[in-house]
């Protein structure tokens, strides 16, 4: 019986073209213009699942605010949903962007750092992400954020001197994209990036071989954003952070214009602030007079 084409062995000649041919496919197939469903996926990791409600009323409480559930729409249409913890006797308030994983609801304690820096504080989910309606996408959640603050002026009567915003990982891009559109009062990115394309690179090194010009046209490019004439910033790091590594915050810092304010927290992991963000907060306020 002669031997199937399988069962034969493959010529010197097959395997240099395999040798060939299979690193090129990943290349491809990895190519952001093909794998883009991918990278997708891995960003953006919505929960639907709220936490229990008391969580939120807790800590309303604790510092004597009003909460409120909000509703407003996106761009294009899709309902977003928000909460709004209204400090008495503060004009300021802090518009709150979010990392890429959970919903708001799992950040209930960037709501209580924001309120014990002293400000009232609206935080908001993406689409897709807790009771909003939508998929995230990298246009939609910038889109997202120019809602919520136009809600916070058009429905809260907020003047964009009384706005800080405030971005936490992921959201940092979220925040220079609102903060190169929108007049505000003071800028906070803790634990961000100089562009959502580093921080990629970082994470995913082979991202290195491809060129600039085959990622997204939103790659929410920080240091572009602050390059250029901007409200006052404040960038805070954890020098020990493993998943937004710590040079994205000395490049902006490098790269940004006056005014600016560098806070590396000492051994600090993701989204660390403890008393040093808190003390950095309220110098950064003080300083520039929000």
């Amino acid at each position: 019986m002669r031997p199937g084409i399988l069962a034969r062995p493959l010529s010197a000649a097959r395997k240099r073209l395999l040798v060939v041919a299979l690193p090129a496919l990943v290349y491809v197939l990895l190519s952001p213009p093909i794998g883009w469903p991918l990278y997708s996926a891995i960003l953006f990791r919505p929960i639907r699942q709220q936490a229990p409600a008391k969580d939120s009323a807790v800590i309303a409480e604790r510092y004597h605010a009003k909460l409120t559930e909000l509703v407003f729409p996106a761009k294009d249409g899709a309902l977003i949903h928000g909460r709004f913890f209204e400090l008495p006797g503060s004009k300021r308030v802090f518009l709150a962007s979010e990392g890429c994983g959970g919903n708001m609801y799992r950040r209930i304690n960037h709501a209580q750092f924001l309120l014990q820096c002293g400000g009232s504080v609206m935080q908001y989910d993406y689409e897709g992400y807790g009771a909003s309606q939508g998929k995230p996408t990298l246009d939609g959640v910038c889109d997202d954020a120019l809602a919520a603050y136009d809600y916070l002026i058009s429905h809260q009567g907020k003047s964009p001197c009384e706005i800080v915003l405030y971005g936490e990982s992921f959201g940092s891009g979220v925040t220079g994209q609102l903060a190169a559109k929108r007049k505000v009062a003071g800028v906070i990115l803790h634990s961000g990036f100089s562009s959502l394309l580093s921080a990629a690179r970082d994470i995913f090194p082979w991202l290195r071989l491809y060129p600039d010009n085959l990622f997204p046209h939103q790659m929410m490019d920080n240091i572009q954003v602050f390059g250029g004439p901007h409200p006052p910033l404040l960038i805070m790091h954890g020098d020990k952070d493993d998943r937004v590594f710590v040079h994205n915050a000395r490049d902006l810092y490098a790269a940004a214009s006056e005014p600016k304010t560098l806070l590396i927290v000492p051994n600090g992991g993701h989204s660390a602030f403890g008393y040093h963000g808190q003390n950095a907060v309220a110098d950064f306020l003080k300083k520039n007079s929000i």
